[in-house]
């Protein structure tokens, strides 16, 4: 298992890469984004691991091709207002009242969009399957909430493979969650593929 996960550490590696060359083209600034932490988890352990109680913004979408889930992108309150901060300075009202305008959801929106197909380009590449996903969907809440929608649709168990996201820039570092929620089929397709990849070696 240690080896498929350097494989799909891998795969971080790569929506890293390609994740900070469009962010810096549409933030203006140059963006790093590293990924400090890669777990294969059921979707149970999933909430132990977060602040469930914090309110956050996710942009999720479903696999229409090549995998059976879906993928998100989340952030709580505090990292959202900071990824809007760093495309346009939010006035101070906006900041007090705790509410973002429609340009910055827009934003959180357009920004989940990219971490997202760097994710499942990633996969593409690495799995060697071709990977589609429907237009992206944005969703508020607290994050239990919106984690229990994302992870457990239709009250069905699968797995998730828990990347920890950090954007720099050089006046500060932001936070967020991807995650790859796969049926339990899908996960054990995954791990098959990985270990033929290992073979190969």
């Amino acid at each position: 298992m240690q080896d498929e996960l350097d494989i799909l550490r891998e795969v971080g590696s790569i929506i890293s890469a390609h994740g900070s060359i469009a962010l810096s083209k549409i933030l203006g600034k140059r963006i790093t984004i590293s990924i400090p932490t890669t777990d294969f988890i059921s979707s149970k352990t999933v909430l132990n691991k977060v602040s469930s109680s914090q309110i956050g913004i996710a942009v999720i979408s479903s696999f229409v091709t090549g995998l059976k889930g879906r993928v998100v992108f989340l952030l709580d309150e505090k990292n959202a207002f900071k990824v809007v901060d760093m495309s346009y300075k939010i006035p101070a009202e906006e900041k007090q009242a705790g509410t973002l305008t429609e340009m910055g959801l827009s934003l959180i929106k357009e920004i989940g969009n990219i971490v997202i197909g760097a994710g499942t380009n990633a996969l593409s590449m690495i799995l060697r399957v071709a990977i589609l996903t429907v237009p992206p969907t944005l969703i508020s809440g607290s994050i239990e909430e919106i984690l229990r929608i994302a992870l457990f649709p239709a009250g069905e168990e699968g797995f998730s493979l828990l990347i920890e996201v950090a954007f720099e820039e050089p006046e500060g570092k932001i936070k967020g969650g991807f995650y790859l929620v796969l049926t339990s089929e899908a996960a054990a397709d995954i791990k098959r593929i990985c270990k033929e990849l290992l073979n190969r070696l």
